[in-house]
């Protein structure tokens, strides 16, 4: 069985913020970023960049935007990284305009059951 390798979570905590700070007035770390500055395992950048936002270390502001969430962050109190930035293939037509469901008659009364 696999042990899980121990995480040096100040180390983290300052590579983190250190990364963030590089970051401001350009696109918001990704997480392979964050990964490579920290060391954290892969399922656990999330994790741990939400327990640094929940203690208010850090301030992640998101939008539900397609495609994928935008998000930007800062640490507490200083200048805002900018919106992530996402590489979207462009499309060469536009698209079509989705069809109209065909419309349904609508439902007659029925009489109750006596």
């Amino acid at each position: 069985m696999r042990t899980r390798r121990p995480i040096d979570e100040a180390k983290a905590t300052v590579a983190v913020l250190l990364l963030i700070t590089q970051q401001i007035g350009k696109p918001c770390p990704t997480r392979n970023q964050i990964l490579a500055q920290t060391g954290l395992p892969k399922r656990e950048v999330w994790r741990f960049m939400d327990a640094l936002h929940k203690r208010g270390v850090i301030e992640i502001e998101e939008k539900a935007i397609r495609p994928g969430n935008w998000r930007r962050m800062r640490v507490a109190g200083a200048k805002w990284t900018d919106w992530t930035s996402r590489r979207v293939k462009r499309r060469r037509f536009p698209l079509e305009p989705p069809l109209e469901p065909p419309l349904e008659p609508p439902l007659e009364p029925q009489e109750p059951l006596p």
